[in-house]
């Protein structure tokens, strides 16, 4: 329901706009592009639309996969993190005659991270000493909200020839605090696992809980026709 909801409002706005376009210090010229995009969501594609000299309307996609290690309490991790998301931006241009602009949107998220790790060393809990062989393999996952709001500040400016353009974005994806799951599958689960692993499940949760505000970061090379 909210992939429609973002959806419409895109349509919405560039119905409403394109209407009052040529009241606003006329059309802009050579109003849609199509771009290629590198950013901390990954590599994507973008295509947009200056609606008039105040608004534009980008849709984008992102996506990208790499894997890094973290200790975490005591549990050696291995981290394949899967950043996969899309949506729609409204910029304002508040400045005349110039590329600045003010953005914000919202993004349909599916950024994840798959969670393998092994207990470092022995764990006691009520007395009970949990050793890496007994716990096994921990495997899990990390998740954050489908529904991601966006806001940021850029600049957009021409190279080479009117048609050709690059931007930069900064801006932060509010994409909620993150939601762990952990489980050591090839064990059975005892009280002295289970708490290990909702012990681990917290620590997890807090080490990365600073991916919730989700740093943003691209460059967009854009062509216009």
């Amino acid at each position: 329901m909210r992939t429609a909801a973002l959806l419409a409002f895109a349509l919405a706005v560039a119905g409403a706009s394109a209407a009052t376009a040529q009241t606003m210090d006329g059309p802009v010229e050579s109003p849609f592009h199509v771009g290629a995009q590198a950013s901390t969501l990954g590599l994507g594609l973008e295509a947009g639309y200056r609606m008039n000299p105040m608004f534009g309307l980008r849709l984008g996609g992102n996506m990208f996969t790499f894997s890094t290690d973290r200790s975490i309490s005591g549990v050696d991790y291995d981290l394949d993190v899967k950043l996969r998301s899309f949506g729609a931006v409204l910029d304002v241009y508040p400045v005349a005659g110039t590329g600045f602009r003010i953005s914000g949107g919202a993004r349909i998220n599916y950024n994840k991270a798959d969670l393998t790790g092994t207990l470092s060393g022995p764990r006691s809990f009520g007395g009970v000493v949990v050793t890496p062989q007994q716990a096994g393999q921990l495997d899990g996952e990390a998740k954050f909200d489908r529904f991601a709001p966006y806001a940021g500040i850029g600049y957009n400016g021409t190279v080479f020839s009117p048609n050709f353009s690059v931007g930069v974005d900064l801006g932060v994806l509010f994409q909620g605090k993150p939601r762990v799951s952990l489980s050591a599958p090839g064990v059975a689960t005892t009280p002295a696992i289970a708490a290990v692993l909702e012990d681990q499940r917290r620590e997890v949760e807090d080490s990365i809980r600073a991916a919730r505000f989700w740093p943003v970061v691209a460059i967009t090379a854009s062509y216009r026709f």
